[in-house]
């Protein structure tokens, strides 16, 4: 097994959880509307839609606006401490820009995408929550982004571990059909260890050029 392969694995495997529950780049920001909570043992779930601008491996150039059906998962595991996943899946649209794989240089990919290719987005990002005290009965006003359910539902002190990035991973899947295209698949994946740096597996593109 090639060691890209084996950083994979673990990505890919948290990427049918998130099939499994329902929900759906790397979407931080947005707007939408709250959904029902829920609590399922040390497991507390929260729903929301949102929409997000998504952007790819050339910095900050929007390639996308993701619609997103979102879950957050909160776990308190036997220590105490709590782990934070928000699980995504919805659609995009392209807009007209470098695609998202353009400045990756881990496989073949493309250059650019023209605006209006439709698909679908899958994907999960998962880390530890540090400070602030956790309170269930919270309630995340729209846009429910994650900075905006941390805030809310663990107060303004507390730290996200893939805001520096460390003790995170995460991984998105995109596809597309639209016979425009010359590649059709994207995977934008990473990880980073509580003090190691953050290894990004990115594979394959959303391009028409």
């Amino acid at each position: 097994m090639s060691r890209t392969t084996s950083r994979l694995l673990p990505l890919l495997a948290l990427l049918v959880g998130a099939l499994s529950l329902g929900a759906a780049a790397s979407a931080d920001d947005g707007h939408g509307k709250g959904k029902p909570v829920e609590q399922h043992g040390n497991t507390f779930h929260y729903r929301t839609t949102l929409t997000s601008e998504d952007t790819g491996t050339c910095g900050q150039q929007v390639w996308a606006t993701d619609t997103l059906r979102r879950t957050y998962a909160v776990h308190r595991n036997e220590a105490g401490g709590y782990t934070l996943t928000a699980y995504d899946r919805g659609t995009f649209v392209t807009s007209a820009a470098a695609s998202p794989g353009a400045c990756e240089k881990q496989s073949k990919h493309g250059t650019v995408v023209t605006a209006g290719i439709k698909g679908t987005v899958i994907g999960y990002i998962s880390g530890k929550v540090s400070g602030g005290t956790f309170n269930k009965s919270a309630t995340c006003a729209s846009p429910c982004t994650r900075a905006a359910f941390l805030t809310a539902f663990f107060g303004a002190g507390a730290k996200y571990s893939c805001d520096v990035p460390q003790s995170c991973k995460y991984a998105y899947l995109y596809h597309s059909r639209d016979a425009k295209l010359k590649f059709h698949h994207w995977l934008d994946g990473g990880r980073a260890g509580a003090t190691g740096p953050l290894k990004t597996v990115d594979r394959g593109d959303i391009a028409t050029g």
